[in-house]
């Protein structure tokens, strides 16, 4: 359309040859694309999920937020010095596991943020966690189909995920949540799949999924619980419940387990880890001070298995500290408090989210509600539309009893399954209603981008937060 417009306006003649090529090339894709809308969708997303990950990768070429632990944690495989973390270890084994293919040599301190690194080791370990996350629009297309969205409305879907800076920002460093994401709502999609196919390898794939997601962060159970507790509520018969049941927990156990083990076979010498540990576990470690100690039996792997478990349980109630970019469960919605991530001069770092799509999610959810109570829901939906307000409360509440600080990225399970939400909220708008929303989504990623990507501040943004305390 845009050849053909340009092609009836006066132009000088010499170009009309040129125009009439760019025509001929075009015509076969988009007749492609019109016969494969799926395909093509698909295509497009994973296409710009890279380009939004990997615009100005490795850059900057300093410590930012988390890498500090991340980065350290991730290199120690490599020493096979004991280390001990809050979290699972199958995102830290992810990322060591890529560099391993590249002769990663850990050369760097990962001292404090702001360190600058000392050789480009850094890229091998931000590019899987900027991967996982370059799939995620791909991955909520999908899940708008399976849940019986419009075509256009699942690709709107993917857009916001496409544009949400928040999501861009933790995805581009040395950081585990987007495994965590990813694998989370991939189980959900792989899951519907399945729902609807009945073919035993997608339900297969969904424990393994979910399993991954758990193994990353404790966070990701909600994948596993919601679907078992749909299954429970909607298994035709007693046995079919306990075969469902059966699959879902073994693959996800072994999967679970199964990284536990690998850690526990990396890490084999002693390392500052070792003082959250007892005397019997510490004497599996070479070099500690109880490996000569013949009066302590060691542990097995399954004793260390369940202690190590016990442990970072404890370490999570013990976290009292506050953060001065800390915020509470409640705040999250609004968007009350960002995260300073990185500053150097004018160039600055933020975890923001977009607003249109963080508070447009936020009003999805209430308009669905209000869908539901009033019971606007076609049959076809009723399922879905359930299936994610649920998802939405049960991934988000929890918070509420946890005393720890938190922080705004906490809240991306909950912000996933809002922005599902809004898919429903907006499935019956008309396809002007959804093109509104695509460029509103559009025009707050540019607004925020700068603080995305740590270039020269905008000055519009820099003055809106100044305009709100909780922003600075």
């Amino acid at each position: 359309h845009f050849l053909a417009r340009i092609q009836s306006m006066r132009i000088p003649a010499w170009l009309t040859p040129h125009i009439q090529r760019a025509q001929s090339a075009s015509r076969p894709v988009m007749t492609w694309v019109k016969a494969h809308p799926r395909r093509a969708s698909l295509l497009a997303l994973v296409i710009l999920g890279f380009v939004s990950r990997f615009w100005l990768f490795g850059y900057p070429n300093q410590a930012v937020f988390d890498e500090v632990y991340f980065g350290k944690f991730a290199s120690a495989y490599y020493t096979h010095s004991y280390f001990f973390d809050i979290h699972p270890p199958l995102g830290k084994l992810l990322i060591a596991g890529f560099v391993w293919f590249f002769g990663f040599n850990p050369t760097q301190s990962f001292a404090t943020i702001g360190t600058t690194y000392n050789d480009d080791g850094y890229l091998f370990l931000r590019f899987l966690p900027s991967l996982a996350s370059a799939l995620l629009p791909a991955i909520f297309y999908l899940l708008g189909r399976e849940l019986k969205l419009k075509q256009r409305t699942a690709l709107l879907l993917g857009l916001a995920v496409l544009l949400e800076n928040g999501l861009i920002t933790q995805g581009r460093f040395i950081l585990i949540d987007s495994f965590l994401i990813l694998f989370g709502f991939a189980s959900l999609a792989a899951w519907l799949a399945w729902r609807r196919s009945h073919k035993r390898h997608w339900l297969i794939l969904t424990a393994l999924l979910a399993g991954a997601s758990v193994s990353v962060k404790w966070t990701g159970l909600i994948f596993l619980a919601l679907i078992l507790f749909v299954e429970v509520t909607t298994a035709p018969r007693f046995m079919t419940l306990i075969k469902r049941i059966f699959v879902l927990l073994s693959v996800s156990f072994l999967v679970y387990f199964s990284s536990f083990v690998i850690h526990f076979s990396l890490l084999t010498k002693t390392g500052d880890g070792d003082a959250f540990h007892t005397p019997a576990f510490q004497k599996t470690l070479h070099g500690s001070q109880y490996e000569a100690d013949d009066t302590i039996k060691p542990l097995n792997l399954p004793q260390k298995f369940l202690e190590l478990n016990y442990q970072m349980f404890a370490a999570n109630q013990r976290l009292t500290a506050g953060h001065p970019y800390g915020s509470h469960w409640y705040t999250w919605p609004i968007m009350q408090r960002p995260i300073a991530y990185w500053v150097l001069n004018e160039n600055q770092i933020w975890l923001f989210g977009n607003p249109i799509v963080w508070w447009g999610s936020t009003c999805g959810v209430i308009a669905l509600v209000v869908t539901l109570v009033r019971r606007k829901v076609s049959k076809a939906q009723s399922f879905g539309t359930r299936l994610v307000l649920f998802g939405f409360f049960a991934s988000w509440l929890p918070f509420a009893a946890i005393t720890r600080v938190m922080f705004l990225y906490h809240y991306f399970i909950p912000l996933g399954f809002a922005i599902l939400c809004t898919g429903y909220a907006l499935d019956k708008q008309s396809l002007r209603v959804q093109q509104y929303c695509a460029t509103a989504i559009l025009l707050g990623f540019c607004m925020v981008f700068p603080f995305t990507y740590g270039t020269a501040s905008n000055l519009l943004f820099t003055y809106i937060r100044s305009l709100i305390p909780t922003w600075r």
